[in-house]
């Protein structure tokens, strides 16, 4: 009964101890476990990507992001065509088909070409791929609430934030790793709407300089029938 007791307290104090975190140093901890020196706002990405979706199995993109300079550049395969979605060092947004400035309205619009849409393009990429520390440079409301749930068979965090400017929706939940802080997902959900949205889960990551980016995003509806990932497949110089 002695060590029982003993037992039991041990037990009772160390689960009083455990430290209670908030939103706030649970986002904090995963920004410095994925990018311990803080170098996101001047890496320089260059990535070959692989984006299947349900009605495109067969998509391919090249990405470059420069957040030093704010360049960024976007080239996919579309059919047997190339478009180039490019924003220069001076935020200048001009697009290309097969390396040609085209003013054919038809193919603008079948191909996305207007220059507008790269910012939105630019946007995605560097908040999807930069994930935590982009977050850093959002006009975000974090929400205090913290809970302890399972996401994709892990112990996970469960934060929430609200975006001044949308990005597929206003609000997101993230889920970080009780063990290590690492990013496991988001979902992008419509409080109005709780059958509407997408959930993202995160597989693998890769190394770039001291970076710990994610390899995978997997994307699927709240019900969770698939719709497509996107996949780094190499780093290119």
């Amino acid at each position: 009964m002695k060590y029982l007791l003993s037992f039991l307290f041990l037990v009772f104090i160390t689960c009083k101890t455990k430290p209670v975190l908030t939103s706030k140093e649970i986002l904090k901890n995963s920004i410095q476990k994925h990018d311990p020196q803080n170098q996101w706002n001047f890496a320089a990405l260059n990535f070959h990507i692989q984006e299947p979706r349900i009605g495109n199995p067969i998509r391919y993109s090249i990405v470059k992001l420069n957040n030093k300079t704010g360049a960024f550049e976007l080239q996919r395969n579309r059919n047997t065509a190339i478009s180039s979605h490019i924003i220069d060092d001076n935020g200048n947004a001009s697009t290309l088909l097969n390396g040609n400035v085209t003013n054919d309205s038809l193919l603008i619009k079948k191909y996305r070409l207007d220059p507008k849409r790269n910012f939105g393009y630019k946007r995605f990429y560097q908040t999807l791929y930069g994930l935590p520390m982009s977050l850093k440079n959002e006009q975000i409301t974090l929400h205090t609430k913290v809970e302890e749930v399972m996401f994709n068979k892990k112990n996970t965090y469960k934060i929430s934030l609200e975006f001044k400017e949308p990005l597929f929706s206003k609000d997101w939940n993230l889920y970080f790793s009780v063990e290590d802080f690492t990013i496991q997902g988001i979902e992008m959900v419509f409080p109005e709407d709780l059958l509407k949205g997408d959930r993202v889960l995160f597989d693998d990551f890769v190394k770039v300089e001291n970076l710990l980016l994610v390899r995978m995003h997997h994307w699927y509806a709240l019900d969770n029938t698939y719709a497509g990932s996107d996949i780094i497949l190499k780093q290119l110089n």
